[in-house]
Protein backbone atom coordinates (compact mmCIF):
# COMPACT_ATOMS: atom_id res chain seq x y z
CA UNK A 1 0.00 0.00 0.00
CA UNK A 2 2.94 2.50 1.06
CA UNK A 3 4.12 2.05 -2.73
CA UNK A 4 1.15 3.11 -4.09
CA UNK A 5 0.73 6.17 -2.01
CA UNK A 6 4.39 6.85 -3.09
CA UNK A 7 3.45 6.48 -6.78
CA UNK A 8 0.19 8.52 -6.66
CA UNK A 9 1.86 11.30 -4.81
CA UNK A 10 4.87 11.43 -7.31
CA UNK A 11 2.57 11.73 -9.74
CA UNK A 12 0.55 14.61 -8.30
CA UNK A 13 3.89 16.34 -7.84
CA UNK A 14 4.68 15.84 -11.25
CA UNK A 15 0.94 17.23 -12.21
CA UNK A 16 0.82 20.02 -9.61
CA UNK A 17 4.45 21.41 -10.61
CA UNK A 18 3.05 21.22 -14.80
CA UNK A 19 -0.08 22.68 -14.15
CA UNK A 20 1.76 25.39 -12.05
CA UNK A 21 3.57 26.75 -15.24
CA UNK A 22 1.01 25.92 -17.93
CA UNK A 23 -2.61 26.71 -15.89
CA UNK A 24 -2.08 27.70 -12.12
CA UNK A 25 -5.71 28.33 -10.92
CA UNK A 26 -6.15 24.37 -11.87
CA UNK A 27 -2.60 23.44 -9.21
CA UNK A 28 -5.04 23.43 -6.73
CA UNK A 29 -7.79 20.92 -8.19
CA UNK A 30 -4.81 18.83 -9.08
CA UNK A 31 -3.55 19.17 -5.53
CA UNK A 32 -7.16 18.35 -3.66
CA UNK A 33 -7.58 15.04 -6.34
CA UNK A 34 -4.34 13.55 -5.55
CA UNK A 35 -5.07 14.45 -1.79
CA UNK A 36 -8.52 12.81 -2.36
CA UNK A 37 -7.31 9.43 -3.96
CA UNK A 38 -4.66 9.00 -1.40
CA UNK A 39 -7.59 9.23 1.09
CA UNK A 40 -9.49 6.37 -0.47
CA UNK A 41 -6.89 4.15 -0.89
CA UNK A 42 -6.52 4.71 3.02
CA UNK A 43 -9.20 4.08 4.22
CA UNK A 44 -9.06 0.22 3.37
CA UNK A 45 -6.29 0.29 5.83
CA UNK A 46 -8.13 2.63 8.28
CA UNK A 47 -11.32 0.45 8.16
CA UNK A 48 -9.02 -2.78 10.02
CA UNK A 49 -7.29 0.09 12.32
CA UNK A 50 -11.23 0.89 13.61
CA UNK A 51 -12.19 -3.13 14.08
CA UNK A 52 -8.93 -3.51 15.81
CA UNK A 53 -9.50 -1.09 18.25
CA UNK A 54 -13.25 -2.15 18.77
CA UNK A 55 -12.24 -5.32 19.60
CA UNK A 56 -10.03 -3.98 22.09
CA UNK A 57 -12.40 -2.01 23.70
CA UNK A 58 -14.68 -4.58 23.69
CA UNK A 59 -12.04 -6.83 25.86
CA UNK A 60 -11.35 -3.98 28.17
CA UNK A 61 -14.48 -3.16 29.16
CA UNK A 62 -14.91 0.60 28.33
CA UNK A 63 -18.09 2.04 27.78
CA UNK A 64 -18.62 2.11 23.78
CA UNK A 65 -19.88 5.79 23.83
CA UNK A 66 -16.11 6.70 25.24
CA UNK A 67 -14.97 4.37 22.15
CA UNK A 68 -17.20 6.94 19.43
CA UNK A 69 -16.01 10.47 21.45
CA UNK A 70 -12.53 9.43 20.58
CA UNK A 71 -12.92 8.08 17.54
CA UNK A 72 -14.90 11.23 16.54
CA UNK A 73 -11.84 13.27 17.77
CA UNK A 74 -9.48 11.18 15.81
CA UNK A 75 -10.93 12.25 12.72
CA UNK A 76 -11.85 15.33 13.68
CA UNK A 77 -7.94 15.59 14.21
CA UNK A 78 -7.41 14.10 10.73
CA UNK A 79 -10.30 16.33 8.79
CA UNK A 80 -8.81 19.61 10.35
CA UNK A 81 -5.16 18.91 9.03
CA UNK A 82 -6.08 17.60 5.43
CA UNK A 83 -8.65 20.72 5.19
CA UNK A 84 -5.80 22.76 6.66
CA UNK A 85 -2.91 21.67 4.37
CA UNK A 86 -5.22 21.95 1.15
CA UNK A 87 -6.08 25.67 2.41
CA UNK A 88 -2.10 26.53 2.98
CA UNK A 89 -1.44 24.81 -0.56
CA UNK A 90 -3.77 27.44 -2.08
CA UNK A 91 -1.83 30.20 -0.43
CA UNK A 92 -4.80 30.70 2.31
CA UNK A 93 -2.53 29.96 5.80
CA UNK A 94 -4.25 32.28 7.57
CA UNK A 95 -7.60 30.53 6.76
CA UNK A 96 -5.67 26.96 7.40
CA UNK A 97 -4.32 28.43 10.97
CA UNK A 98 -7.73 29.63 11.86
CA UNK A 99 -9.43 25.89 10.67
CA UNK A 100 -6.52 24.36 12.90
CA UNK A 101 -7.54 26.22 16.06
CA UNK A 102 -11.09 25.83 15.29
CA UNK A 103 -10.81 21.70 15.27
CA UNK A 104 -7.97 21.95 18.38
CA UNK A 105 -11.27 23.38 20.14
CA UNK A 106 -13.72 21.77 18.95
CA UNK A 107 -11.95 18.06 20.18
CA UNK A 108 -11.14 19.97 23.60
CA UNK A 109 -14.60 20.68 23.87
CA UNK A 110 -15.57 16.80 22.47
CA UNK A 111 -12.82 15.52 25.09
CA UNK A 112 -14.60 16.39 28.61
CA UNK A 113 -17.14 13.90 27.73
CA UNK A 114 -14.05 11.10 27.96
CA UNK A 115 -12.44 12.61 30.87
CA UNK A 116 -15.70 12.96 32.73
CA UNK A 117 -15.76 8.90 31.52
CA UNK A 118 -12.15 8.39 32.99
CA UNK A 119 -13.37 10.09 36.35
CA UNK A 120 -16.24 8.16 37.03
CA UNK A 121 -14.35 5.06 36.28
CA UNK A 122 -11.31 6.24 38.81
CA UNK A 123 -14.48 7.05 41.47
CA UNK A 124 -14.97 3.09 40.68
CA UNK A 125 -11.84 2.18 41.67
CA UNK A 126 -11.46 4.18 44.71
CA UNK A 127 -15.01 2.76 46.13
CA UNK A 128 -13.79 -1.06 45.59
CA UNK A 129 -10.67 -0.48 47.77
Amino acid sequence: MIFKLIAISIIGVVVVLMLRSAKPEFAVFATIATGVIMVVILLSTLQDVILSFDNVVKKSGVDESVFSAVLKIIGIGYLTEYSASIATDAGCGSIAQKLQFGGKLTIFAMSISIVSALIDVVGELVNLV
